[in-house]
């Protein structure tokens, strides 16, 4: 089993797929990202000065397509790419373990799905080839940190011997959701420099227990609940991220290494840049000397629920083609209601350098 100065990795990352604004697939989104490309419309939505939305979304979907159809038919364009490439192992179960937005839960904070997002499931499984048709779907209704908390639920389940395919969908390209953002003054906007800009995005990650030949390892995974969230009265301290961070990099901090490689998943908002900044005040003893902080949302859009996944792709696509700036990666998300996530990737080759 491979180690990263003593560290064992907690899984293997073997094959992953993405579609988002800018491509139909993860090798296209990097590509483009990188060379600074960005996918921003004028939309069909009004708002309620009679302007019309800026917005990201995908070309390879009609603008017409909105609600539970719009994220199925997402999540199964990058999901139905990825199954392909999924090892063979035999008459193993698979279970796919899907992040979705808040807005799919039936109360906060709980796994139970309203009936759109149950829509959402089932529309997913029925796009699902013959032979997979009795995978599981399990839901993580908790928004930009779901990720993390479905991570969780793939190292149980990994250990059980079932195949994982961990992945997350996410669409602002909807009146309810655009509307929402409008009413409390989080809508990017000419006028309006403090605010999310809308966006969609479904990634998947295939994963498989530690000790592979995997080309990107899991190291770690960070949980943990911010107190005052986005809209909360009382001003943030990133208390609920530095935490998740805090778990994630205890891998670099045993080795007593740096990372120069962040993929954040802030917005334009000023929380987000806020929450930025006291992470960068109290993580200094890991952040690389070089560091390269990524926040491709703000170019490609809020990919939402799908982000924490989305980032890891990014991530794998950059050492599979040769342009990260680092060995190892630290990824980010933080959910509306005041879920965070955080993560530690590593590429081969596996020792972290001094």
């Amino acid at each position: 089993m491979t180690a990263y100065r003593g560290i064992t990795p907690l899984a293997g990352l073997v094959a992953w797929e993405a579609i988002t604004p800018l491509g139909e697939s993860a090798a296209e989104t990097a590509l483009l990202l990188r060379a600074g490309v960005v996918n921003v419309s004028l939309s069909h939505f009004i708002d309620a000065a009679g302007g019309r939305v800026m917005l990201c979304h995908s070309p390879a979907l009609p603008a017409t397509l909105a609600g539970a159809d719009r994220l199925v038919a997402l999540a199964a364009h990058a999901l139905l790419r990825l199954l392909p490439q999924l090892p063979a192992a035999g008459d193993a179960p698979l279970t796919i373990l899907l992040a979705l937005p808040e807005r799919l839960a039936a109360v906060d904070n709980g796994f139970d799905l309203v009936p759109e997002g149950q829509a959402v499931r089932d529309g997913l499984r029925r796009a699902l080839p013959v032979e997979l048709a009795h995978a599981e779907i399990e839901c993580f209704p908790f928004g930009r940190a779901a990720g993390a908390l479905a991570l969780r639920r793939a190292l149980d389940l990994l250990s059980r011997g079932t195949r994982v395919v961990w992945g997350g969908v996410d669409s602002q390209h909807d009146w309810d959701v655009l509307q929402a953002l409008e009413q409390a003054d989080r809508l990017l906007t000419a006028e309006n420099v403090d605010g999310i800009r809308p966006g969609e995005a479904a990634a998947f990650v295939a994963l498989a227990p530690a000790g592979g030949d995997a080309l990107v390892n899991l190291l770690s995974v960070g949980l943990a609940r911010e107190p005052h969230p986005v809209g909360s009265d009382t001003q943030s301290l990133a208390t609920g991220l530095c935490t998740a961070l805090d778990n994630a990099v205890e891998p670099l901090r045993h080795a007593i290494v740096r990372s120069n490689y962040w993929l954040l998943d802030n917005t334009h908002e000023v929380y987000a840049t806020q929450a930025l900044q006291n992470v960068i005040t109290r993580f200094g003893d890991v952040l690389g000397l070089e560091a390269e902080l990524h926040m491709p949302l703000k170019e490609l859009g809020d990919a939402g629920a799908a982000a924490m996944p989305l980032l890891a792709t990014l991530a794998a696509q950059s050492w599979h083609t040769g342009h990260a700036c680092d060995q190892t990666a630290i990824i980010t998300g933080c959910s509306e209601r005041g879920a965070r996530g955080a993560m530690l990737l590593a590429s081969r080759p596996t020792e972290i350098p001094a």
